[in-house]
């Protein structure tokens, strides 16, 4: 039985890729294989996961960037015991600081595990950071598989990189297990919020930490024109982050208490999609973007931005990466929006009015809402998001792992 060691940032609830560890881990468990998580901080809540689990450092890997340096170097050789211990056969590492002791382990403490890294975000962030580019550049040529969840992503590594030893699966989700969910009731304190005020609201959805990289700041200006046309337009927001409070003051600069809802963390988000009419997505760049299969799945119509990387593969695959389109384009399995600039706007529509990309994604929502036709035409999203299903993906797996 192979041995299979998932090394990750944490478990907790809300990371991405820690999410998408989980997930991948507890499948390798179910196809057979002897897995064990090994985490660089030990924190909760966490995501569910089957295996056997070990952290490095209970306190966690956070501080400026000497400090993490350090204990990069102190926890690295930690790996590589573990590894001994257990006689692991393959190390799977996911996001940038696992990925870098895998590497380390190897490199510089000759760990002989073979090694999978996963490559969950677009590195085209760092370029700006000569010393990120150049670890990218000299340590990934080292693990035997780099895997990417995007094609362009791996594109990106192939181009600006110099890394050559890739390979593109996609992130998986289960999908009869989403249909499954989407059916169970909403908790009580939310039911009278999302479906108590009859019949003639139109629910939106946005799922994503509230930070910069997810945008959703335009999302809630764009609705204010959307409130101006439709008082009984709605906005759910998922999420917890370090901007929640710039994003409160924000809904009530612009009078927005009463159709803007900021619901934190949520144990179960399939019922909130089920009793939505469209999920939106801002996120300004991404790796992959795994809600959107989400909201496919339960047949949610979607609009995102053609961010980097991710929602284009996923959305519209008839689509070449490089492709130039006019926005928004209508593609089919969700609606394409241009990327606003990646500037914060916390201002009153008053003081500063809506962008292009703003009112472009507003024009859009009213739409939606107007368009019964366009709705239903982008009601049948299960038929996509079944080729993320996990029987799918885990083949790819499987093959990766046997493959000596």
């Amino acid at each position: 039985m192979m041995k299979i060691l998932i090394l990750v940032d944490s478990l907790k609830i809300g990371g991405g890729s820690d999410k998408v560890a989980a997930i991948l881990g507890s499948k390798l468990h179910k196809e057979g294989y002897e897995v064990t998580f090994l985490t660089l901080s030990d924190e909760g809540p966490k995501y569910e996961f089957k295996g056997d689990y070990y952290t490095i450092n209970e306190k966690g890997i956070y501080g400026n960037n000497i400090k993490r340096f350090f204990q990069l170097l102190k926890n690295t050789p930690k790996v590589k015991k573990i590894c001994e211990e257990l006689e692991i056969d393959v190390i799977i590492s996911a996001g940038d600081p696992a990925n870098f002791h895998a590497l380390f382990s190897r490199r510089f403490f000759g760990n002989k595990t073979k090694l999978i890294i996963t490559q969950h975000m677009n590195p085209e962030i760092f370029l700006d950071s000569k010393i990120k580019t150049n670890l990218i550049k000299f340590f990934y040529p080292h693990a035997d598989k780099t895997v990417c969840v995007s094609k362009e992503i791996e594109r990106i590594l192939n181009e600006e990189y110099n890394v050559q030893n890739t390979q593109t699966i996609y992130n998986m989700m289960d999908i009869e297990e989403n249909i499954k969910l989407s059916l169970e009731e909403l908790p009580p304190e939310y039911k009278e919020i999302v479906v108590g005020h009859g019949e003639d609201h139109f629910n939106f959805i946005n799922i994503g930490r509230l930070d910069r990289q997810k945008g959703q700041w335009f999302l809630i200006r764009s609705f204010k024109k959307v409130v101006d046309n439709f008082e009984n337009a709605r906005l759910f927001i998922i999420g917890e982050g370090d901007l929640k409070h710039d994003l409160e003051y924000l809904i009530n600069e612009i009078n927005l208490e009463n159709n803007v809802f900021l619901l934190g963390k949520v144990e179960n988000v399939f019922p909130f999609l089920g009793n939505c009419d469209c999920f939106v997505f801002t996120s300004l760049w991404e790796g992959f973007g795994l809600v959107l299969v989400e909201a496919l799945s339960v047949n949610l119509p979607t609009i995102s931005t053609d961010c980097k990387t991710g929602p284009r593969e996923i959305l519209c695959p008839e689509l070449d990466l490089d492709t130039e389109i006019e926005y928004p384009y209508y593609g089919n399995s969700g609606i394409l929006i241009q990327t606003p600039p990646n500037k914060f706007l916390l201002n009153n529509i008053d003081e500063v009015p809506l962008i292009k990309e703003e009112n472009v994604l507003a024009d859009l929502m009213i739409k939606i809402i107007e368009d019964e036709e366009l709705q239903n035409k982008y009601s049948n999203g299960l038929l996509q998001a079944e080729n993320f299903d996990e029987k799918k993906i885990m083949a790819q797996w499987n093959e990766l792992l046997q493959n000596k």
